[in-house]
């Protein structure tokens, strides 16, 4: 199943090591193939700046243990909402619609 993660930084942006920390995280879940995309959110209209991914599990209750696992999550620098994404339309090109600007972390297949 695919789950939209919404994230908020409640009390602003996070330490500089918890950074890293979530980083190295996040770099391996890409690995393991369960994150699929994940970025930032500019603020706008008054709402601050905030992030939002996309990921795969099994089920709900899979999605929220691995992100109970997140660095930021565990040392209380962030509030999120993991919520099923149902995909209904994709573009056809998308591998190319991101450019060099964004990183691609290959999956890491089991032999």
């Amino acid at each position: 199943m695919l789950f939209a993660l919404l994230v908020d930084f409640p009390s602003g942006p996070p330490a500089p090591e918890l950074l890293d920390a979530h980083r190295d995280w996040l770099a391996a879940r890409f690995a393991e193939g369960s994150y699929l995309l994940s970025g930032s959110l500019d603020g706008v209209d008054g709402h601050p700046p905030s992030a939002l991914a996309l990921l795969e599990a099994p089920d709900l209750e899979s999605a929220k243990e691995l992100m109970s696992t997140e660095p930021l999550f565990r040392a209380g620098a962030l509030a999120h909402r993991v919520v099923p994404f149902n995909a209904r339309f994709r573009a056809a090109d998308l591998d190319g619609r991101f450019g060099d600007e964004v990183t691609a972390i290959p999956v890491q297949v089991p032999r």
